[in-house]
């Protein structure tokens, strides 16, 4: 969508099919996120508004995922990202290690 809620479609993305467009959005998201977060998402196309969009469901990762992108994290690791109402909110380290240890706490045994 732009800016102004028009529906513009995959058109912009100058990709030559859905399927190009498809495979560009699962190798962005290994890239950005590692190959066991890419198995957490399920893209699909359809029309909306005679324009072909993609729609990505999302699942809930058993583990926590850090987002490395071109260089400019600001961790070593990765960034950490929650959401907060309808804003995602890059946590500091310290932060991330606190969200994660109540989160994801692993069960022993």
């Amino acid at each position: 969508m732009s800016d102004d809620g028009t529906v513009v479609g995959l058109d912009l993305d100058r990709l030559e099919t859905d399927d190009k467009f498809m495979r560009h959005l699962a190798q962005v998201v290994r890239n950005g996120l590692g190959d066991r977060a890419s198995t957490c998402i399920d893209p699909k196309t359809q029309i909306v508004q005679g324009k072909t969009v993609c729609v990505v469901s999302c699942q809930r990762s058993p583990e926590p995922v850090f987002l490395k992108w071109k260089g400019i994290e600001t961790a070593p690791d990765g960034d950490f990202f929650v959401r907060s109402g309808p804003s995602s909110v890059r946590l500091a380290p310290e932060s991330a290690a606190e969200f994660i240890r109540t989160r994801f706490a692993v069960s022993k045994g």
